[in-house]
């Protein structure tokens, strides 16, 4: 498991360290809230899912399609506890393809690929999906809650592509963007995908929690005050 979630859930299983907001909250009410438990165990599920259907490990690329939510954070916190490399978007080559998108699916060349609903609920991806394609929501609970590295990466092996930076480089760099934040901070913060170190993961190494939405402006003020955030990253223009 990786040290940041083994502390944040030695600190307390039960708090809540991520909480979604969908952009259209205000009318549909979609709300998701994951203790340090919950979000150890889909972290543990994917990764097990990525390295029992794929054999992802030190040394493999996990391409991520995927938009500011709060399922994204899962898959780049599961594909490091692999000891993969992260990359974000469907361009280059990569061992394994992650998205939404029934159309990046089909466009892609890579062989191994996976598709995730955004759907509040989902136990399917929702849709046909291209031959060879693996449907995460109708498989992935059927994986193990904990998960135990099969190989652990070595400290120079890259975690991420963009910005890049390396399995030992990796929480020392998040530790670094959150150094001014309160230890315990609850931040709100609209990070998309390529914002995760300075975002989630720096609130995370402060053993903090997050309150993620892609758009901070369509958040309600009352909902802001009743989540008690105390530090805010914006990482988009205000409208």
């Amino acid at each position: 498991m990786l040290p940041v979630l083994r502390r944040l859930l030695d600190d307390d299983p039960t708090v809540p360290r991520l909480t979604w907001y969908a952009a259209d909250h205000a009318s549909s009410g979609e709300r998701v809230e994951l203790s340090a438990r919950v979000l150890a165990t889909w972290v543990a599920k994917t990764a097990n899912l990525l390295e029992e259907e794929f054999e992802v490990g030190p040394g493999s690329v996990v391409a991520l399609d995927l938009p500011t939510h709060w399922r994204t954070p899962v898959f780049q916190l599961a594909a490091w506890s692999t000891g993969a490399a992260v990359r974000h978007g469907a361009d280059g080559a990569a061992d394994v393809l992650v998205s939404s998108s029934v159309e990046t699916l089909r466009r892609s060349t890579t062989q191994d690929r996976v598709a995730v609903s955004l759907a509040p609920l989902a136990t399917s991806f929702g849709a046909d999906l291209p031959p060879g394609v693996l449907d995460y929501a109708r498989v992935v609970t059927g994986y193990g809650d904990t998960h135990v590295a099969l190989a652990d990466p070595g400290p120079e092996d890259p975690a991420l592509e963009e910005p890049a930076l390396t399995h030992g480089g990796l929480l020392a760099r998040a530790q670094d963007l959150g150094a001014d934040w309160p230890v315990g901070v609850r931040l709100l913060t609209d990070a998309g995908p390529d914002d995760v170190v300075r975002g989630p993961l720096a609130a995370w190494a402060r053993a903090g929690s997050v309150v993620l939405t892609p758009d901070l402006d369509a958040l309600a003020e009352r909902v802001v005050t009743s989540e008690r955030t105390t530090a805010t990253l914006r990482t988009r223009p205000a409208a």
